[in-house]
């Protein structure tokens, strides 16, 4: 038996409770939290034993096999910083940091102590992911990656700590720049235009790739036009679309559409955590991160590009 504890009491910390309730092997023993009153509303909630607000309290108590940090995103990087030197695999939820930087730095913690860990971008695990990128290869080659952003931010911005809002770049769009990367693999080159509107590291992007396999890609993101999340894989023969990202169809040289069924596991579960969440145990388990899971050290290449598109005009 696993023993896990977890950092943060917000609504994702439920998520993950209840994914982690369809795994035998794994007892959740503390949860702690700045808001102890939160912390003991979600352990009466899931049967967890032991509440804290002192984070490292709970490690030298219960001395967990495991750790899920799901604090905020702009505490994320002061509290792994200090978790990650006593080298108990780590899971982060997105983003790791709020700039390139505190990601390097993280990363760089993480490989002196040799500490295990891994970074949330659920998307990943969409059954209906890997089976489109399945699709594609049975037709031949990957030839192109087509990827909308768009953030619908006037819904969000006055509800997020300013911290937040003027690195929004960081803290939310690299779940869809990360599939840069998921779908392409490694860049060869890669060209970006932003431009704002009303946010000062923009808010309007335009990003066009070649990957070292031959295929192109790009992102483009508008976040103050109606819109969202989108993802076109273009193939020999083949054209796989989601939009949204939790449905997938392909459609054949003849116009046919055909749906991607969706796996079991993503319509129990807030699709990808399952098998999110299967990762980080293996991971513990075997002391090493299977793909397609991600850890700070794949973050890296992720933020470097994300560091590339920051508007740099001045108000």
């Amino acid at each position: 038996m696993l023993k896990i504890v977890i950092i943060g009491a917000s609504q994702i910390a439920r998520i993950h409770l209840d994914v982690l309730k369809g795994f035998s092997n794994i007892l959740v023993v503390g949860i702690a939290s700045r808001t102890y009153r939160k912390a003991k509303d979600i352990a009466m909630e899931y049967d967890i034993p032991n509440c804290y607000q002192d984070v490292i309290e709970m490690i030298e108590l219960e001395q967990p096999d495991g750790i899920l940090n799901l604090v905020s995103a702009d505490q994320m990087y002061s509290v792994t910083k200090n978790l990650l030197p006593l080298q108990i695999p780590i899971f982060l939820e997105k983003p790791p940091g709020l700039s390139y930087a505190e990601v390097v730095d993280l990363s760089s913690i993480a490989e002196h102590f040799r500490t295990l860990n891994m970074v949330g971008y659920n998307r990943r695990f969409y059954s209906v992911f890997q089976k489109g990128k399945k699709i594609i290869e049975d037709h031949g080659q990957l030839l192109g990656v087509s990827i909308e952003g768009h953030e619908r931010f006037w819904r969000v911005k006055d509800r997020v700590r300013s911290e937040i809002r003027s690195n929004w770049l960081y803290a939310n769009s690299t779940h869809t720049l990360d599939l840069i990367d998921f779908f392409g693999g490694e860049i060869e080159q890669c060209i970006s235009f932003s431009n704002r509107l009303e946010e000062v590291k923009g808010d309007q992007f335009s990003v066009s790739v070649k990957y070292k396999t031959g295929a192109l890609g790009q992102y483009v993101a508008h976040w103050y036009s109606p819109g969202g999340w989108g993802v076109k894989l273009y193939g020999e023969g083949v054209t796989v679309i989601f939009q949204p990202l939790e449905h997938g169809k392909w459609i054949d040289k003849n116009l046919c559409e055909h749906e991607i069924e969706i796996d079991d596991e993503d319509k129990d579960y807030k699709p990808g955590f399952f098998r999110q969440m299967r990762t980080f145990i293996h991971m513990i388990e075997e002391k090493s991160l299977k793909k397609p899971g991600v850890s700070l050290k794949d973050c890296e290449r992720l933020l470097r590009l994300t560091e590339s598109m920051v508007c740099n005009d001045s108000l």
